[in-house]
């Protein structure tokens, strides 16, 4: 398989933004239609522009792959479920005033800032464009975040034994929910690129 200087180049942007594997694949995809219009059009630019012109400009392909990333639809699915999870346990915290009053101000503090750096990096995850490895750190950070805020929030629950109510089972079911989603999605945004 014959390459071309803009076939090239073009391989070198997708190669700074994509993965290893998404770029090989993607490689082989282009490499072939150059050849296929080499046999067509005879002329190496002329087929080198053809095949660049039916794979798509660099930013569109990889504008595509940001947006189906594991990374950002993990981050998406968490971002839905933290208002309600949160909600949920507002309402504990309220209507259990009691238990809520024994969390000492150092903790509630730490809680709050992981939960802003949680919802920080899932936005980042989110809101990126065209930068498929920052998306990927991003839901990874923030879906690690979570777990660990979750984590922390079940814990201090099991530690002060509030009592039971409603809210309370919805609350715990919200946060074990989003530890089980983040325990899918890390593996898969570790192992994959």
């Amino acid at each position: 398989m014959a390459g071309h200087e803009l076939i090239e180049r073009h391989l070198q942007t997708l190669a700074e933004r994509l993965p290893d594997p998404v770029v090989e694949e993607l490689a082989d995809g282009l490499l072939a239609s150059y050849d296929d219009q080499m046999e067509r059009l005879g002329d190496p630019d002329a087929a080198a522009r053809a095949a660049l012109a039916d794979f798509g400009d660099a930013d569109t392909v990889i504008a595509a792959f940001v947006r189906a990333s594991p990374g950002r639809q993990a981050a998406f699915r968490l971002l839905v479920a933290g208002p309600i999870v949160g909600l949920s346990w507002g309402a504990v915290l309220v209507t259990g005033n009691a238990w809520a009053s024994t969390i000492p101000p150092s903790s509630r503090l730490a809680l709050g800032l992981l939960l802003g750096s949680a919802v920080l990096m899932l936005l980042i995850a989110i809101r990126e464009g065209r930068r498929y490895r920052r998306v990927r750190l991003a839901a990874l950070v923030g879906t690690a975040t979570v777990a660990v805020l979750d984590t922390a929030i079940l814990g201090t629950v099991l530690t002060l034994l509030p009592p039971p109510s409603l809210l309370l089972l919805v609350a715990l079911t919200g946060s074990i929910t989003r530890i089980m989603l983040a325990a899918q999605a890390i593996p898969e945004l570790v192992m994959r690129p």
